[in-house]
């Protein structure tokens, strides 16, 4: 059997890759959408979009422990490409004649600041995301070269590499999606809110997260 028929095989026998990729991006679809609208926590405001953060925490975080940095990677090109797609599509829409009977006013006041949000979500998924991947393959290089057992400590592999890409990629996304728009200190406490949640909703989901990460590693190797 020549080399590509064995690499066909290997991916064919990862059908929950295909499922998690395909999850993920979608989420990350939804979430610049959401984003285009405010939740109120109490004094704080946050974007809508957070609400997807605990499926994207969760698959991100299963495919880099369970199939390595390069299908991160690929996993969160893949997400980067159909977000552009989407934008442009949108932009299209916008721009293109309407019939005449055809109100269009609420779709461009719900969707013509995604562009921004778009290019800001992924200026910021880039950069949030290369960090916390070299971050979580750094420390699972390490734990590997020790003797570690598969998934052990994964948990704290996750949080670590997450606490400070997330951290970078708040601040680069509300940057660029809401400079100008929104003032500064709600801005700047839009960012620390996020970021603080993030990381909150990581740790809440931690347990979820190391079940869901040791059944789909047991299906895959089984």
């Amino acid at each position: 059997m020549d080399n590509r028929n064995e690499g066909l095989q290997a991916r064919a026998s990862k059908p929950y890759l295909t499922y998690l990729v395909v999850i993920y991006s979608t989420c990350l679809l939804m979430a610049n959408i959401l984003a285009n609208t405010m939740i109120a926590l109490g004094p704080f405001t946050v974007s809508a979009g957070s609400l997807t953060f605990p499926f994207t925490f969760v698959i991100a975080s299963v495919i880099g422990e369970i199939y390595g940095y390069k299908w991160a990677r690929r996993a969160a090109w893949t997400a980067v490409s159909m977000n552009v797609l989407m934008s442009l599509l949108i932009i299209l829409a916008i721009n293109l004649p309407a019939p005449e009977w055809h109100d269009r006013t609420h779709f461009e006041l719900a969707l013509q600041n995604t562009w921004r949000i778009v290019l800001g979500s992924i200026t910021a998924f880039t950069a949030g995301k290369w960090i916390n991947d070299n971050i979580h393959a750094f420390l699972k290089k390490r734990h590997t070269e020790k003797g570690g057992k598969p998934l052990q400590n994964f948990i704290f592999r996750a949080l670590g590499s997450s606490l400070v890409g997330q951290t970078i990629d708040s601040a680069i996304f509300f940057g660029i999606a809401f400079a100008g728009i929104i003032d500064i200190p709600t801005l700047g406490g839009m960012i620390l809110v996020t970021t603080l949640l993030q990381l909150g909703y990581e740790v809440a989901v931690s347990p979820a997260t190391v079940k869901i990460t040791r059944w789909i590693y047991n299906k895959e190797n089984s």
